[in-house]
């Protein structure tokens, strides 16, 4: 993991969070997403995860 980037990302499940996960992950970071409520941060994530 030496040289590998990490971000974590408050507020991801929409907005500029979400638009912000997604362009530091097609960039190839590791995205930690923080969402307060669990099923739309995963609903996030499965949304930044499709091809």
């Amino acid at each position: 993991m030496e040289g590998s980037k990490i971000a974590v990302v408050t507020g991801a499940n929409k907005g500029l969070g979400l638009e912000t996960c997604r362009q530091l992950a097609s960039r190839g970071l590791t995205v930690i997403l923080c969402s307060r409520d669990r099923e739309k941060g995963q609903a996030a994530l499965d949304r930044i995860s499709a091809p």
